[in-house]
């Protein structure tokens, strides 16, 4: 389900933790950050092997002392340079505003095939607010309102203008030194693959289900919400027809609650 490090001591990233991350998220590779001018950088590709993600790094690395670093699991949308990460939210007057989220999925439409949640989540929703408002990303208020309507996934921005990072569920991660890291999954968690009942093959991070009726079986005790959501079409049908039969309709509805109430205090 990716993973983003925000680098708050590059010097003390190892490359053995690099190539563990790399090894259990190689759909893509991104950096953000301010440089030694203070100028926004953001650089992203499909790296086929760690040695050129290790280049890629090393050339960034030269130019700041801070780094946001994203890897790439695919859920939802095509492996390519366009669904990596950080995507650009706002870019106006000397201001940029880059965005980069680690999580099964966000709870927003998917509308045009092969682009990734994130994408859409950027695309048809955050670059609107911050269009009117850029300033509103460093209100506590909203902060709170996109914790809550992300459950438990996490973003992470930068403001070129504030100079900061804005970490979003920053206590669902975890800090190595200085360093902050958005799950622990990357480290040593194995990855089991099985189809689903229309065939579809789920790849499941964290590994503890073996088949499909697993799969059905943890989505009512261990998942989130937004794990459910990493579900394709077909399956999101088999879903609310699952949560019907489990009289589980409460699951659907708090999707849609949190969708709704969040496009309502931006609107």
């Amino acid at each position: 389900m990716c993973l983003i490090i925000v680098a708050n001591d590059l010097k003390s990233l190892n490359y053995k933790d690099l190539e563990t991350a790399y090894k259990r998220n190689s759909d893509g590779f991104g950096v953000m950050y301010l440089d030694n001018k203070k100028n926004f950088v953001s650089d992203k590709f499909c790296p086929k092997n760690f040695n050129e993600l290790k280049k890629f790094f090393n050339y960034h690395k030269k130019k700041t002392d801070q780094m946001a670093i994203h890897f790439r699991f695919k859920t939802e949308g095509a492996i390519n340079k366009k669904n990596c990460h950080p995507f650009i939210s706002y870019q106006k007057n000397n201001r940029t505003i880059g965005l980069m989220h680690n999580g099964p999925r966000l709870p927003i439409p998917i509308i045009h095939n092969g682009s990734s949640d994130t994408w859409h989540f950027n695309q048809h929703y955050l670059k609107s607010v911050l269009q009117d408002n850029p300033n509103i990303i460093l209100n506590k208020d909203y902060q709170d309102e996109l914790a809550e309507f992300i459950d438990k996934d996490k973003l992470v921005l930068l403001d070129s203008q504030s100079n900061k990072f804005i970490i979003i569920n920053e206590k669902l991660g975890n800090f190595k030194g200085a360093n902050w890291f958005s799950n622990t999954y990357w480290q040593d968690q194995p990855i089991t693959t099985f189809k689903s009942q229309n065939d579809n093959k789920i790849n499941y991070y964290g590994g503890h289900l073996n088949s499909w009726d697993d799969y059905q079986y943890d989505w009512f005790n261990d998942l989130d919400i937004s794990e459910v959501l990493e579900l394709n079409n077909n399956e999101i049908y088999d879903y609310v027809e699952s949560c019907m039969d489990h009289q589980r309709v409460d699951v659907i509805a708090d999707i849609i609650f949190k969708y709704k109430n969040l496009m309502k205090k931006s609107a």
